[in-house]
């Protein structure tokens, strides 16, 4: 499968290009900064700007899908990264054809009912705090819904660089701990079965935790 990851040099999207290279795909890195990447069999890269509107012109052409890894360095004062980006990245995926869009959000978008009651809490209390974070992702989630392909929305609880269990718990409304901290290797994975594989997920939201 053809596959570009945008954000290919974050801590998610690095782990994302690793294990899809590993299951033998071809992967398109897209990032500000492609050199920061080591070059491998099936690996291309390309230069490109998700907040400039014509910063992706043809990065995405003749992928089968495409995983947006964007996110901000800081989510108290995030800016419009992810609403200005993700709008960037549909735009050129619906030029392209590309068959299906993967979002990486955060589970701080969930309204709770899904989790149990302490967990709820928490989610909410975390609105209250990275309010402006929320609002962004929030937008580039509608414009998600809205594209007419395929498409799902991967929510992680507190990602952390930590050595990958194998084991994760994933899926729409999937009952997640917010504050138990998931490996940036296991959510690089559930990125990539949304991508490849699992039908199910198409058009959902999936909550992915320890």
């Amino acid at each position: 499968m053809k596959i570009a990851v945008v954000g290919a040099t974050g801590a998610t999207g690095r782990r994302v290009v690793k294990h899809a290279l590993a299951q033998g795909h071809f992967v398109t890195a897209v990032a500000r900064d492609p050199e920061r990447l080591l070059s491998a069999d099936r690996l291309s890269f390309v230069r490109g700007d998700v907040l400039s509107p014509r910063g992706l012109k043809g990065a995405l052409d003749g992928v089968d899908a495409v995983i947006s890894c964007i996110g901000p360095e800081k989510n108290l004062s995030p800016g419009t990264l992810m609403s200005v980006g993700v709008a960037t990245i549909l735009t050129e995926c619906q030029r392209a054809n590309v068959r299906r869009f993967i979002l990486q959000s955060g589970i701080g978008l969930s309204d709770g009912r899904e989790l149990s009651c302490p967990n709820r809490f928490v989610v909410r209390a975390s609105g209250l705090i990275f309010t402006a974070a929320i609002t962004d992702k929030a937008i580039a989630e509608r414009m998600t819904q809205k594209i007419n392909m395929e498409w799902v929305i991967v929510r992680p609880v507190v990602l952390a660089d930590k050595p990958a269990k194998g084991r994760y718990t994933a899926g729409p409304s999937a009952r997640v701990a917010p504050l138990a901290p998931l490996s940036f290797d296991d959510c690089a994975d559930c990125l990539l079965r949304a991508a490849t594989d699992e039908p199910n997920w198409i058009g959902k939201i999936v909550n992915v935790g320890s």
